[in-house]
């Protein structure tokens, strides 16, 4: 009886280790409060370099101008380091469309981690369109 009740126990144990593993993967930290961030080849500086040299200006409106202003977005880094979900949260024109799938097709990020586990990660980032 008191083997099956250690295994009972033992299964149990595991079952919440899973648990709690699977909600870290779901569940990503901001990008400030992780211990060691995501990285960029070459740093984040590179990023946008990466974004910028990768976007085509969109077409021009009807008079002949096309729209500006501050696209906002934020992307989350998993935990294997590649980008997993693209968000524009404050588009310009039809920018937002473009600036989605350049970042979808960023290469793998250097994962963040936090006490000593990669963990997945939201960064938020701007693109000022001229």
């Amino acid at each position: 009886m008191r083997k099956i009740l250690l295994l009972f126990l033992g299964f149990i144990l595991l079952s919440f280790t899973e648990t709690s593993i699977i909600s870290i993967e779901e569940t990503p930290m901001q990008y400030e409060s992780v211990e060691i961030k995501p990285l960029f080849p070459g740093g984040i500086s590179e990023f946008m370099k990466f974004v910028m040299d990768n976007y085509v200006v969109p077409d021009e409106d009807e008079d002949g101008h096309g729209e500006t202003g501050v696209l906002e977005a934020s992307i989350v880094i998993g935990s294997d380091g590649k980008v997993k979900q693209v968000n524009i949260l404050k588009n310009v024109g039809n920018a937002g469309a473009q600036i989605k799938k350049i970042v979808e097709k960023s290469p793998v990020w250097k994962p963040g981690k936090d006490k000593g586990v990669n963990v997945p990660v939201i960064y938020h980032f701007s693109v000022t369109i001229k």
